[in-house]
């Protein structure tokens, strides 16, 4: 299998991970939308539920109190009608009431009974009179009770009628009362009623009787069974105690309803019978959740609340939006397959174009590495654009390695080149750090000598004090001061020996590095300061010339004083020609000086000239080229403190000259000079320390350039390495 296959085959290709995101990114958001539709579609159906159920249930509950209110309302009228027998004869009072309640019957199919009870002569006074006759008891109280079966009316009296709630209820009510369903027997068949009684008041406003009527439910319960809710739901009919009046199962009917005095919703219907508010709860029947919704309702002014039940299955009432939820899931279903489908077809043409530029790089990155390939542009979208700035990209690659490749051949030559001038510069180092090791090695010598000199004037100090007593032992100091300042004088030449040679080293540095020209500028002026201290020392031979010459000047008078002591001033006729003597080496040896240090101006100048063609190279050399000026320029600074260190040496033998020549008249002030002498000379050793401190500090330096120019040399070969890489690397692509 090829490369590409892997690419388009494996779980990494990029249509597979396109299909797979989009796709699951689709398929969460077709899942999310349909979650949200199907909740909001499952809350609406419920709230339709809900309304269907509630104006199913107010419509029957108002359809019931509606029969239920005729019954009442006929009873109120039947109690307003015997209200007024007063105005009727009391001899026909009872036959009064009788037709009432007899039409009342008649006019009525649904009425099965009419009855009234009257208290005892209450109604008309002749209770005794009617005792132990027909439709009335042994007292003569009326007691009427009309029943229907069929076409057939009927009055017998009523008994059990004193302890009865149906009597002794309504006589203490202000108003009418509705009468718990209870069982009539009517031609051998035991149908249920619904009775209302309201209390009959005499004009005084006192009640004197009960008068009331029974209906039969017959009617109220075939409308209420026929009502179906959804498929197996029904309807019920609750009275004020809890008894079911109607029922689907009839066996039901007459029996207490559970739920009514259940703990858990028992406070549920006194609750609504306070507020008449409906409400509803989820119970489980036979393994079955059900929702029943119960809807109260009173009858005109009676205090009794009754319920209109409705119950249905839970599973009926969501069966609409599980319907719903099915066929918009299998939408869903199919719209998500159908999605990823054409799908898969985009993305199957987008990744065959894109396997195009795969093989244009994988041959690029793992074949012959031709940059001459270009990719067709067929299209402007994003794929054309993305095909056009291929080829630009491989355009300006394909240039970059081509100058890469020359820039490559250059280096290389330009590597040979600079490893043969880092070889020479670190030959030209080597035998700078031999030089100052050289030069350190006099300073140490040009030390001790210092040290002698001083152990010398310590002599001439002794001399000094002994003068008084011994002229030639004074005498005999000035010459050891005199040999002193000559190995001095000896030792400078030697160190400006040491700095021509040190000239020349530069020198040879300079050739060497004559490819370093961006980085040696800074050293071209640290040259540039060593040449103005040169002139500083030219200066300064040229005072220690003058000096000289002074000093001879010096010398001579001594010897003409010399002359005119006679025989007393031998001894200083011998020091002031040793005096001469020193002055004319002096003068020489300043002259030697100039001439020397005027080559080594020389020499600096062309090592300043020379270095300024170095200043494009050597980055790296140039704080250790610094140093090395700056080393340089201590040198001379010691070198000129030295020399005014000299001058005072000088001027001290002066004051001894002058000392010498008042020695007749102040030994005392000869002894003052001799010390002056010597404090020089501490002054003298200590320039001399300074000297050799800072040739220490100049031969570290030149050590530390040493190491950095090997070390430039190092890498300078190492750089020769990587150019050769880098041509071998680039050689690689076809270009």
């Amino acid at each position: 299998m090829t490369q590409k296959t892997k690419a388009s085959c494996g779980f990494k290709s990029i249509r597979t991970q396109l299909v797979l995101t989009i796709g699951l990114f689709l398929l969460v958001l077709l899942a999310l939308c349909s979650v949200f539709i199907l909740r909001n579609v499952s809350s609406r159906f419920r709230n339709i539920s809900d309304s269907y159920l509630h104006e199913m249930a107010s419509y029957y509950s108002e359809t019931t109190k509606a029969i239920i209110a005729h019954e009442y309302a006929t009873c109120s009228a039947l109690k307003t009608v015997v209200e007024q027998v007063e105005n009727v004869p009391p001899a026909q009072r009872r036959d009064f009431v009788n037709a009432i309640l007899k039409q009342a019957l008649i006019a009525n199919e649904n009425f099965v009974d009419t009855w009234v009870v009257y208290e005892p002569n209450a109604l008309d006074g002749l209770d005794s009179q009617y005792a132990n006759t027909e439709n009335h008891d042994s007292t003569g109280r009326f007691i009427p009770y009309w029943t229907k079966v069929g076409s057939t009316i009927e009055c017998t009296p009523l008994t059990d009628y004193e302890n009865g709630f149906w009597y002794v209820n309504p006589l203490k009510s202000p108003t009418g009362i509705l009468i718990d369903p209870n069982p009539y027997e009517i031609g051998g068949k035991t149908i249920w009623v619904c009775g209302v009684a309201f209390p009959i008041h005499g004009k005084d406003g006192r009640p004197i009787g009960v008068i009331g009527l029974d209906m039969s439910l017959d009617t109220l319960s075939s409308l209420l069974k026929q009502v179906k809710v959804y498929d197996s739901g029904y309807l019920s009919l609750i009275s004020d105690s809890g008894l079911l009046a109607v029922d689907y199962d009839s066996e039901n009917e007459g029996q207490n309803l559970a739920a009514y005095t259940d703990s858990s919703t028992g406070p549920l219907f006194q609750s609504s019978k306070s507020s008449l508010q409906p409400f509803g709860m989820t119970v489980k029947e036979k393994g079955e959740s059900v929702y029943k919704y119960y809807q109260p309702f009173k009858v005109e002014d009676a205090k009794e609340v009754w319920f209109l039940g409705l119950n249905a299955k839970e599973s009926e009432i969501t069966a609409a939006a599980k319907a719903v939820f099915f066929i918009s899931t299998v939408a869903f279903v199919l719209t998500a397959l159908v999605i990823l489908f054409v799908l898969f077809l985009i993305i199957q043409g987008v990744v065959k174009e894109m396997n195009k530029g795969v093989s244009a790089m994988q041959n690029i990155a793992q074949g012959d590495g031709d940059l001459t390939v270009r990719m067709e542009v067929k299209t402007d979208n994003e794929l054309g654009k993305m095909y056009k700035f291929f080829n630009l990209t491989i355009e300006k690659i394909q240039n970059s390695i081509a100058q890469v490749k020359d820039a490559a051949t250059h280096l290389t030559e330009q590597g040979a080149t600079l490893g043969d001038s880092m070889n020479d510069t670190a030959a030209s180092a080597n035998e700078i750090t031999a030089n100052i090791d050289s030069v350190n090695k006099q300073v140490q010598q040009q030390g001790r000598n210092v040290h002698e000199a001083k152990d010398a004037l310590g002599s001439i100090n002794s001399s000094v004090n002994d003068l008084v007593s011994n002229i030639q032992s004074q005498s005999s100091s000035v010459v050891e001061s005199s040999s002193a300042i000559e190995e001095m004088v000896a030792n400078i030449r030697s160190v400006t020996g040491i700095l021509e040679k040190n000239g020349v080293t530069i020198k040879s540095l300079e050739n060497s590095s004559e490819s370093g020209k961006v980085s040696i500028a800074n050293s071209v002026e640290s040259i540039k300061k060593i040449q103005e201290q040169s002139g500083t020392l030219l200066e300064a031979s040229k005072i220690i010339q003058a000096i000289a010459s002074q000093t001879n000047m010096l010398a001579m008078n001594a010897a003409i004083e010399a002359a005119h002591a006679g025989e007393s001033g031998r001894g200083f006729s011998v020091v002031a020609d040793e005096i001469r003597k020193l002055a004319e080496d002096s003068n020489k040896q300043g002259k030697n000086i100039t001439s020397n240090l005027k080559v080594v101006l020389a020499s600096v100048k062309e090592v300043t000239d020379s270095s300024e063609q170095l200043q494009n190279q050597f980055n790296e050399i140039y704080d250790l080229t610094q140093t090395v000026a700056r080393q340089e320029l201590t040198i001379m600074n010691a070198m000129h403190e030295q020399s005014e260190g000299g001058e005072q040496i000088l001027e001290a033998i002066k004051q001894i000259q002058d000392v010498t020549a008042s020695v007749k008249g102040s030994s005392d002030a000869m002894e003052d000079a001799t010390r002056d002498a010597n404090v020089k000379m501490d002054n003298l050793m200590r320039l001399t320390e300074e000297i050799t401190a800072s040739m220490d500090e100049m031969s570290i330096g030149i050590e530390s350039i040493n190491r950095s120019i090997n070390e430039v040399n190092d890498m300078t070969h190492k750089n020769t390495h990587s150019i050769e890489s880098l041509g071998e690397a680039v050689s690689k692509f076809k270009v």
